[in-house]
């Protein structure tokens, strides 16, 4: 299931870009993509700091926070209690949200540089 959402997310991509590359302007990609970054940043990064704050409490009420945990985050989420878990993966998936605006911002900004240059 995870394998063919991946491949209708690419041909979604994929056919949206053809589109903005058809209509707009590489100016209008270019701002498009860059308030795109701004927006997943603004939301991302205070989801993904609440994230690690509630993966730290969670795991040290658990009596189970590793050393240097913040380095592998996601390698910690069996430890969750099932009580916290719904909490600090909800956060987390906020996070992740945030970093994939970010993400397809960049995208935006690369096809408006493209046009701008080749088109």
């Amino acid at each position: 299931m995870v394998e063919t959402t991946l491949v209708l997310a690419t041909l979604l991509a994929l056919g949206l870009g053809s589109a903005a590359w058809s209509t707009l302007a590489a100016d209008t990609l270019l701002l498009a993509g860059f308030w795109l970054v701004v927006s997943g940043l603004v939301f991302g990064l205070p989801t993904g700091a609440v994230y690690h704050l509630e993966l730290q409490r969670s795991l040290r009420r658990a009596g189970c926070l590793p050393a240097r945990w913040w380095l592998h985050p996601t390698s910690h989420h069996r430890r969750l209690p099932r009580s916290d878990a719904p909490r600090v993966l909800a956060w987390c998936r906020a996070g992740a949200l945030g970093c994939a605006v970010v993400f397809l911002g960049c995208g935006v900004i690369a096809l408006g540089v493209w046009k701008a240059r080749f088109g």
